[in-house]
């Protein structure tokens, strides 16, 4: 039997009440022990978590019910320890505040921050501000600390961060509740897991998303564009129990580059960010939720198809209760959760149209049949607006207050976390005391996985109708008609129910979708029972309770579910369920129906030349769910001449060893889901080939203006890097650059180098320089004050600057896509600042500005227009 403690651990001046658990075995004496025993009388006492603090026991009650007699006893004393344990010097200062009633539980927080002098710690707090638990990561940082439905504690911890957008590549770690690393989970089929957020389902499944980049020619779609750009996509799995794949989304099935809404201002460099993932969950449909700082998206399950967009370019709602383009905005954040009154929290960085944006929380209903989006609540600062712009979330807590994770705002002191209540009314707050040290979210939890929310034990029960509630808020929901039992009659059963879904659940079948709530039915004294258990609609806040199958095991958080005859009584409203022996119960209903489709060939793509040298990365995009793929590879298209013909069990990956020489492969998927199976996929094929470079610029003929950028570029099948040289008149002049070989390398043409029209560019391979192409005629290189006109100069369509040459006004031509800070300067070639045209804020817009150039005695001008930390560059000639 179970008992709750009250201990006091005192720190820097301030007490702190907690519960922890005891337990007291009147035969064993002890169930667990974790810290030192106190033994009174019969009762042994255990305090299961470390304090090193000083420790006050007063007036602990504890209520046994042994056989026929409760009994009620009262321990009065008093123990007191003194342990000298400091935070270590590392650790971040905190500063709480609060100012009415909060939820129940502590505050999660995890530092994400490089900041001299702060290590990485997971932190719970106290709303006094004790620490009551702490991890430090040695290594690197953490994201979404927080508990999961199982009551597993999980964090993302970074294995590296991304250069082209915030977060990073990381492994999700699993913990108990003493903050000890139980298991981990990453991505499979090639990918990493990404750090944003990472949920563990109920029914026992995961999901995660990650990222890939895809190498796209920019310049065809964005003016300035890099010509092998990689542009970034997301990848959403989900992994069963056994962590193995069995559904897989990414973005670029279903989006065309030519026609995705890129930013013009930040698409142009060598990696593009396109898709920047950071909330993911299942709606109440058992469909997927993806949502960016940019949008949020519906996606099938089954069939990967979106099935709407809110805010963002594609939005599809129409709103109710807010003006259309705030309301857009408010679903550009860092958190989209469904909530259990079946509306959607949301939490709004600040929205890039508005004028002084500043970060908020709203909560919607969504009339998906209708795309009818209501505002219901927002909370908003009235007088200290917060400009959080990235990093944050709002979670809504039990008793309906709201917690809010700032995030953060580059140093400038914000809340670390505001806990609101209904009406708005700031209830808590916490501060890192270093501004730059910020969290990436904020949650409230209580550590109680293992503490019933409601237990009733009955003592000589006997066949009939027993409902499990004790009054006083002890209500089970449960009961129990039993048919028949045997066994001693000083017998008992004890219902407890718990809010938490189960640990490790097993199925025999397709895993179906869980409540995260579970019941355990225990007996003492009774050798056989059988009867219905009763589960209380209302209690249990069961939406669908005519699609609801009851599973029960013998042991509670282990071993395989089996389900049972269920039945619903809409009149009583109640679930029922028949029963032949006690354990663990859980809510179930069907997950969304399987429609097994055909795969996408992603790899090799058409047509493409691989090398011959390496084994063959083979590749394909599942749509839906699948167990597994049959892949065949062949020489031949009608795949008589068979290389491959397998079973690729829960991968949608292939290395296709030591290929033929010279041949030409054609390959096919098909997706297996049991019994049932997809037709084949398109068929694709792909030659191998030696080791290949093909110059294709300059290939004979460009003039190229001296001073200026220009693309090299080629195709290849190498991995290694490769080398470029440059030669004029057949003699070799420089090495330009070693690179990867990504296929285009930008050129800075020196000012001074000679002109002429006989220039040869020259790639080799890094490994072997035999591999190697020329161009195939000479390219030119002309002078810059001269040429007015240059041939196909790289130019940043943010900044049109006209005449070039010019002998003294310019027009700055240039557009904003957001409202922000914009500066325009000139300096010399040195990089010395000669003047400052403009610095302030401005308009979304197309911007047009004259000016001249005065008495400035240089021959080269360098134009910067900076909007907010990005920076455009272009040279300017001055003709004197």
């Amino acid at each position: 039997m179970k008992c709750r403690i009250t201990h006091m651990p005192f720190r820097s001046g301030s007490f702190h009440k907690s519960s922890v658990n005891a337990w007291w075995n009147p035969l064993t004496k002890v169930k667990k022990v974790d810290f030192p025993t106190y033994l009174y009388p019969d009762v042994t006492i255990i305090l299961l978590t470390s304090i090193e603090n000083n420790i006050h026991f007063n007036s602990i009650i504890l209520l046994m019910k042994i056989k026929l007699v409760s009994l009620l006893i009262i321990l009065s004393f008093s123990f007191s320890r003194t342990i000298h344990a400091q935070l270590p010097d590392d650790f971040p200062a905190i500063t709480t505040e609060v100012s009415g009633t909060t939820g129940k539980g502590y505050v999660f927080l995890a530092v994400a921050t490089e900041v001299e002098g702060i290590g990485y710690y997971l932190i719970l707090l106290d709303n006094d501000g004790t620490i009551i638990n702490h991890k430090k990561l040695d290594k690197d940082y953490a994201y979404d600390f927080k508990v999961q439905p199982n009551g597993q504690l999980s964090y993302a911890q970074f294995l590296s961060h991304h250069s082209y957008t915030g977060g990073g590549n990381a492994i999700h770690m699993i913990m108990d509740q003493e903050m000890n690393i139980l298991d981990s989970l990453q991505l499979k089929n090639g990918y990493i897991a990404e750090a944003h957020d990472f949920q563990i389902l109920p029914n026992g499944h995961y999901l995660a998303f990650g990222y890939y980049l895809t190498k796209v020619d920019m310049s065809q779609i964005i003016e300035g564009g890099h010509p092998a750009a990689f542009v970034s996509g997301g990848v959403v799995q989900e992994l069963d129990a056994d962590k193995n794949v069995v559904w897989q989304w990414r973005s670029w099935d279903h989006y065309d580059f030519n026609n995705y809404p890129f930013n013009a201002r930040r698409s142009k460099g060598e990696y593009v960010s396109a898709f920047h993932l950071n909330t993911i969950g299942l709606d109440h449909d058992g469909h997927l939720l993806l949502a960016t700082p940019t949008w949020v998206k519906k996606i099938n399950r089954q069939t990967g198809e979106i099935i709407w967009d809110a805010g963002g370019d594609y939005n599809d709602f129409s709103f109710v209760g807010a003006d259309s383009v705030d309301a857009v905005d408010h679903f550009m954040g860092h958190a989209f959760y469904l909530l259990e009154n079946g509306n959607y929290l949301i939490y709004d960085n600040g929205g890039p149209r508005r004028k002084d944006p500043s970060s908020e929380a709203h909560e919607y209903k969504l009339d998906q049949d209708n795309l009818i989006a209501t505002h219901v609540w927002t909370y908003a600062r009235e007088n200290d607006s917060i400009p959080a712009w990235h990093r944050g979330n709002a979670y809504r807590l039990p008793n309906g207050n709201t917690i809010i994770g700032w995030g953060g705002a580059d140093g400038n002191p914000i809340p670390t976390c505001t806990e609101v209540d209904p009406a708005g009314n700031v209830v808590f707050e916490a501060f890192f005391d270093e501004s730059m040290v910020e969290s990436y979210r904020a949650f409230r939890f209580p550590l109680d996985a293992d503490i019933p929310a409601a237990q009733v034990m009955e003592i000589s029960v006997f066949p009939g109708e027993w409902e499990f509630s004790d009054g006083d808020g002890n209500h089970t929901g449960i009961t129990l008609n039993i048919e028949s039992l045997t066994g001693d009659g000083y017998n008992s059963v004890t219902v407890s129910k718990y809010h938490y879904a189960p640990m490790y659940p097993e199925f025999t079948d397709r895993a179906p979708m869980v409540l995260a709530k579970r019941v355990v039915v225990e007996a003492t004294a009774i050798t056989s029972i059988t009867g219905q258990i009763l589960f209380d609609v209302n209690e249990f806040n069961i939406r669908n309770p005519e699609d609801i199958t009851i599973y029960r095991r013998d042991s509670e958080g282990n071993g395989l579910f089996v389900p049972l005859t269920t039945d619903f009584n809409e009149v009583q409203n109640i679930i029922s369920a028949e029963f032949d022996t006690l354990g663990e119960f859980i809510i179930t209903w069907p997950d969304v129906e399987v429609e097994t489709l055909a795969a996408i060939p992603v790899s090799p793509a058409m047509d493409e030349m691989v090398n011959q040298e390496h084994a063959v990365h083979i590749e394909w995009a599942p749509n839906g769910f699948f167990t597994s793929f049959q892949l065949q590879v062949a020489t031949d298209e009608a795949f008589n001449n068979m290389e491959v013909d397998s079973i690729i069990y829960a991968a949608s990956i292939y290395e296709l060893e030591d290929p033929a020489e010279n041949t030409t492969f054609y390959w096919r998927v098909k997706t297996l889901n049991g019994m049932n199976e997809s037709p084949w996929s398109d068929t694709s094929h792909f030659r191998s080939t030696p080791p290949t470079i093909s110059i294709t610029t300059p290939n004979g003929n460009e003039q190229w203006q001296a001073g200026l950028d220009y693309w090299i570029k080629w195709d290849d099948n190498l991995q290694e890097d490769v080398v470029l040289e440059l030669y004029k008149a057949g003699e070799f002049l420089s090495v330009i650059d070693t690179t990867s070989s990504t296929g285009a390398y930008k050129w800075a043409i020196p000012d001074d180098m000679e002109t002429g029209d006989n220039y040869v560019c020259v790639i080799s391979s890094m490994d072997d320089e035999t591999v190697l192409d020329s161009s195939d005629n000479f390219f030119s290189v002309i002078d810059t004050v001269t040429s007015t006109v240059p041939v196909n100069p790289v130019r940043d369509n943010d900044l049109l600057i006209y005449p070039n040459p010019t002998d003294n006004q310019v027009t700055l031509q240039y557009h904003l896509q957001d409202y922000a800070d914009v500066g325009i300067r000139i300096y010399d070639i040195t990089g010395r600042l000669l003047k400052t045209i403009i610095d302030e804020k401005q308009m979304p817009g197309d911007h047009l500005i004259r000016h001249g150039l005065g008495n400035m005695d240089q021959n080269l001008l360098i134009f910067e227009l900076r909007v907010g930390g990005e920076a455009t560059y272009c040279k300017v000639s001055l003709i004197k």
